[in-house]
């Protein structure tokens, strides 16, 4: 007999011998047992996660003759002929070469013929979503309401893609990524069933590779038996193209340390290796997100990533000793690596390239340089003030001779650090020189001013006034600011030589109040108040 795939001789035939997914096999469990299966099912998840064996083993269950809780015997007549692929009442459709509305309309009128064996007669589309938008509106009407013994089952790896009229009229079921426990116990399984001796490290590697599918977990394995029977680690990563991680924490610090003639020596380490470029940055970027991990949420980083407690306390030790924001610029230049090696003709170069980029970050003049740069500045000072608290810290000879030497050099007097008074310090001149400070000065004070002109100087008081009479008053508001105000009055202290006001003035005139009106008005203000009265005529609606 020819040989047949693990992933195939592993597929599960009942609900029991499933991984993971146990809330959507105990709901499909549940409704076996009480018979409230729906007309139509959707299956939706990433690729090898059990959507297809779901509906295999569901088609099953709903037509066997003896279910044992929800189980299909596998000894009945109908169970017997599911396993043998010799059944009618199941016929499976692969929506990605039958997406046509021909198609479509053949099982539309298939689907008037009773089942010939069981109870119901099933239909299993899988990779529903490569169905066309006219094979799906053929699809609608018999998926809305088909006969009481029909069962559709539709799988797909992008739910998105189906319209909202086909969503709402099935039970939808979202099927996860298996964890690295789960798979790993069923490859023990299956290598203990070939006779195969596999070291756990293997097996955790090749769980991790499988990124949460079984069935390439399965295919990985099956891979690593055609290759030997005794598996190891060292066997899985030449195999699989990985790099080991004692490797991969050398590479992570020299990125962390900036030794950019180290990182290039391990690249052509592993080119020369036989490595591709191209797994190696997704390496780089795993190690990477553990050590975010490790610095974000320490405590969970084992659970997270299924790792030991020797092996999480090294991601956290290591992630010590690089900034938050440093890791994410070097995650951020991998991942983007990983994108353009699909594209690059010469890949070397380009992780070459990204890995000098992540060393020379000091070069880049963006933000997040700017603040990596702060960020070890403040590092350093906290340091350094810690040892001085501490006492641990004591000036050097070199520093004792350069301190008194700057002891010995006598300080500058005060007015030729100081600006000098106007040499001619005329009004005019003192106002002009203050007005060419602010504008480079106090640029929101020179704007305002410019709005007016001096009108004078009374005393040693200078007057503002405005241009415009219709804008005066916001600007004589805002002049007359005690903080503006103090500022202004400061700068032409100094530029005059003496004490010097300001203050902006308005040019509009008081309305002076005729005194014969006054007197004829003081009578009704003694009557009736100075204040505005509001008068309300008040009508009894008897009257009306």
């Amino acid at each position: 007999m020819a040989y047949r795939a693990l992933y195939r001789q592993w597929r599960p035939q009942d609900f029991s011998h499933m991984v993971g997914q146990r809330a959507i096999i105990e709901t499909l469990r549940n409704q076996v047992m009480t018979g409230r299966i729906a007309h139509a099912y959707l299956f939706c998840g990433s690729r090898g996660t059990g959507k297809t064996s779901t509906a295999k083993i569901l088609a099953k269950a709903v037509n066997c003759e003896h279910p044992v809780n929800g189980d299909p015997c596998g000894a009945c007549d109908n169970c017997r002929r599911m396993e043998n692929e010799e059944s009618l009442d199941v016929i499976e459709i692969d929506a990605a070469s039958n997406n046509g509305v021909d198609e479509m309309r053949e099982l539309r009128d298939t689907v008037k013929y009773p089942p010939q064996y069981g109870k119901y007669k099933t239909y299993i589309i899988d990779e529903v979503h490569m169905l066309s938008t006219s094979a799906f509106n053929a699809l609608l009407k018999t998926l809305e309401e088909p006969p009481e013994y029909i069962v559709f089952i539709l799988a797909t790896t992008e739910p998105q893609k189906l319209p909202e009229t086909i969503l709402s009229r099935c039970q939808r079921f979202d099927f996860g990524r298996i964890s690295i426990t789960d798979i790993q116990g069923r490859l023990q399984e299956a290598a203990e069933a070939s006779g195969a001796h596999v070291s756990s490290g293997a097996l955790m590697q090749i769980a991790r590779a499988a990124e949460g599918g079984m069935r390439d977990a399965l295919s990985l394995l099956d891979m690593c038996l055609g290759y030997s029977t005794e598996i190891d680690e060292k066997l899985v990563r030449s195999i699989l193209g990985t790099t080991d991680r004692a490797f991969l924490f050398s590479f992570g610090q020299a990125l962390i340390e900036e030794r950019a003639g180290d990182v290039f020596r391990m690249i052509d380490e592993i080119m020369r290796n036989g490595r591709d470029p191209a797994v190696f940055a997704k390496d780089v970027c795993g190690h990477i997100r553990a050590l975010l991990l490790g610095k974000c949420c320490s405590d969970e980083i084992a659970e997270i990533m299924d790792l030991t407690t020797e092996d999480a306390a090294e991601y956290i030790r290591q992630g010590e000793n690089a900034p938050l924001s440093r890791l994410m610029s070097i995650m951020d230049l991998f991942m983007a690596l990983e994108t353009e090696m699909r594209f690059a003709s010469r890949p070397r170069i380009a992780l070459e390239n990204t890995a000098l980029k992540a060393c020379f970050r000091t070069e880049e003049t963006d933000m997040l340089a700017v603040t990596e740069r702060m960020d070890s500045l403040e590092k350093k000072i906290q340091q350094l003030n810690d040892k001085i608290v501490s006492g641990h810290f004591l000036p050097s000879k070199d520093t004792e001779e350069r301190s008194s030497r700057t002891q010995q050099v006598p300080k500058a007097s005060s007015k030729t650090e100081a600006h000098q008074p106007l040499s001619d310090p005329t009004a005019e001149n003192v106002w002009k020189e203050m007005l060419s400070r602010f504008k480079k000065t106090e640029t929101g004070i020179w704007s305002v001013l410019t709005m007016g002109r001096l009108k004078g100087v009374q005393g040693d008081t200078y007057e503002w006034s405005a241009e415009n009479p219709d804008e005066e008053t916001a600007y004589v508001a805002s002049l007359n600011r005690e903080e503006k105000k103090k500022k202004i009055e400061a700068c032409l202290t100094e530029l005059a030589g003496k004490p010097c006001g300001f203050t902006a003035v308005s040019t509009k005139k008081e309305e002076k109040k005729d005194p014969g009106e006054q007197a004829y008005l003081q009578p009704f203000y003694e009557t009736f108040g100075a204040e505005p009265v509001k008068i309300v005529d008040s009508l009894d609606d008897g009257n009306l």
